[in-house]
């Protein structure tokens, strides 16, 4: 009787296993870029974020952008700095400063496009990143705002499964997506 039901437990187990594994390599949740009211740049990572940001507000994707930081990396003026180096105008620049992850991230910015009556982003941060992000503004979007995710590479071009590192940023990204799933936010930046 217990073999009867610890195998099928066993390879139910096994399979899920191995379907998250599979499901971990893939990044596209994203859409193609459409016409919207802001540009979000998720911090972190390096400044390939910035470049594919400045790419779509140069092509007339959005008319304003909201970076947010990453810890102590740079200061709002410095952030300003980096943007109008990429071509955004100083006036079009919003820096969101309260964040400390990928969670508060949305949280912040969503408040922040609810003030500008935003209801349009598109949401730009690196390609292996784009899965948590998407959970974040998911669970924190009310229904009233649009978010299209276009993915980032570094800036040498290189996606995150090219570089010579990637199995840290699957391995990093598997843990903290799951963590987002199951709603652990704060232990999972």
């Amino acid at each position: 009787m217990t073999k009867k039901i610890i195998i099928p437990l066993i390879a139910g187990l096994v399979l899920i296993a191995v379907l998250a594994l599979i499901e971990s390599f893939n990044h596209d949740d994203f859409v193609q870029p459409e016409r919207s009211e802001t540009i979000i740049i998720l911090g972190g990572g390096d400044q390939g974020r910035v470049q594919q940001a400045a790419d779509l507000y140069k092509t007339g994707y959005a008319d304003n952008v909201i970076i947010t930081p990453v810890e102590e990396r740079y200061n709002s003026q410095e952030l300003i700095t980096i943007l109008t180096h990429y071509g955004f105008n100083e006036e079009d620049i919003t820096v969101e400063e309260k964040s400390t992850s990928t969670y508060s991230n949305a949280e912040e910015t969503i408040k922040l496009m609810e003030n500008k009556d935003f209801d349009s982003a598109l949401v730009v941060t690196s390609d292996y990143h784009i899965k948590r992000s998407k959970i974040a503004f998911d669970r924190l979007n009310d229904g009233s705002k649009q978010f299209h995710y276009i993915p980032a590479t570094n800036l040498e071009g290189e996606k995150w499964h090219e570089r010579e590192d990637a199995h840290k940023y699957w391995f990093n990204e598997f843990i903290k997506v799951w963590g987002y799933r199951l709603g652990l936010y704060k232990f999972f930046g």
